[in-house]
């Protein structure tokens, strides 16, 4: 069935941290003191993919359920705004004259079963690691996880699907910048040495998060992932197995695509890149 992969970010499209080996060989303690560095670190890209029958489906329980709860379909969910006490006021409560209690009930009880409960939304996503990145700094974190992605979608059962992004640019139809890049990538005017000639996916638009619903659910699992990687991103370059969670990534773990016949999505619905072990083991036989 014919699909669309909407695709979101979070984390910072910049390099923000200075390239330096120590934060490779001895990483800051994941701790408050320094969760600014681990937020700069990591850059997020997350896609979704939902087949036409169950957009059709879901889209008008989505509006109506805004409608209900704000009193209008025209309210984007956001997910550091719903985090942020003060852009949680501003955007939510006073404009819709409700409580925090309110707004929980919905994310808790509505907009996370959404995911939750429609299996058939999977989900697939790259990390950056900024850390070991030194001679690629030519290239943006959107560029290579963009092209990341791409590859990691052409593996995949949907990999004709009709490509949405968040809108990046002021001109929807914009090929400039950000938007520009991303376009460079799928037609491979931009390659990082790509593993194919030429990718299967159809149209690749740009749209406001505002407008989709969609989208919105992409900001979601994005922010989600980062928050797992930002709190417990040490755990990826060990077992297979991952003993803690952040607490909203593991309500949509079961989303994610996973290696056949097993539940781990390492490689497959979640890429780090680079994979630190073998980092590690490139660098032990330097």
């Amino acid at each position: 069935m014919k699909s669309t992969i909407f695709i979101d970010d979070s984390g910072s499209k910049l390099w923000d941290i200075p390239y330096a080996q120590e934060y490779v060989d001895r990483p800051p303690t994941r701790n408050d003191e320094n969760r600014f560095f681990w937020e700069k670190n990591y850059f997020v890209l997350a896609g979704v993919y939902v087949d036409n029958d169950t957009m059709s489906n879901l889209n008008p329980i989505i509006n109506n359920k805004k409608k209900e709860v704000f009193g209008t379909k025209y309210v984007e969910i956001h997910s550091s705004a719903i985090r942020n006490p003060h852009q949680k006021r501003k955007k939510y409560l006073e404009p819709y004259k409700m409580t925090e209690g309110d707004l929980k009930n919905f994310i808790e009880e509505f907009w996370y079963p959404l995911i939750i409960d429609n299996p058939q939304m999977r989900i697939q996503s790259v990390i950056l690691d900024k850390r070991y990145y030194k001679n690629r700094r030519d290239r943006s974190p959107l560029i290579i996880t963009t092209q990341a992605l791409f590859d990691r979608i052409e593996l995949g059962p949907n990999k004709t699907s009709t490509i949405i992004f968040d809108q990046m640019e002021d001109d929807i139809t914009s090929e400039k910048r950000e938007q520009g890049d991303i376009l460079k990538v799928s037609s491979h005017e931009i390659d990082l040495n790509v593993f194919f000639n030429k990718y299967s996916h159809t149209d690749i638009y740009f749209l406001k998060s505002s407008f989709s619903n969609f989208l919105q659910i992409a900001d979601t699992i994005a922010y989600n992932i980062f928050r797992q990687f930002v709190d417990y991103g040490d755990q990826w370059d060990g077992s297979d197995k991952i003993e803690k969670m952040y607490p909203y990534f593991k309500k949509i773990y079961d989303n994610f695509y996973c290696k056949e016949g097993q539940d781990n999505p390492k490689g497959i619905g979640i890429t780090k890149i680079p994979d630190a072990n073998s980092f590690l083991r490139k660098k032990s036989t330097q």
